[in-house]
């Protein structure tokens, strides 16, 4: 395998970047902010936030998701919580 990140289009974690920027959006909007205030708070480009919600960054940073995690007001485990359950917000015990 080549150095570097894996394309996107090859790489093993596409499903679950979809589903993080699912989860991602939804969070954002139910707490009625716009991708700029979200950013904002967060202390991350808009245009990262954009390429995560649209699922075009793969493999976002920790510190990224740690940062997004915070300014909703959500433990990083409740941002990156992938398992396809009907409830959103539900996480395992």
């Amino acid at each position: 395998m080549p150095a570097g990140r894996a394309r996107r289009e090859n790489s093993r974690f596409r499903d679950q970047a979809e589903v993080l920027a699912t989860r991602l959006r939804a969070l954002r909007t139910e707490r009625g902010l716009t991708q700029e205030q979200l950013a904002g708070r967060a202390q991350v480009a808009v245009s990262t936030l954009r390429k995560i919600e649209s699922g075009r960054v793969i493999e976002p940073g920790y510190f990224t998701m740690l940062s997004l995690a915070n300014a909703l007001g959500i433990e990083l485990r409740e941002l990156a919580w992938l398992h396809d359950s009907p409830a959103i917000g539900q996480l395992p015990e």
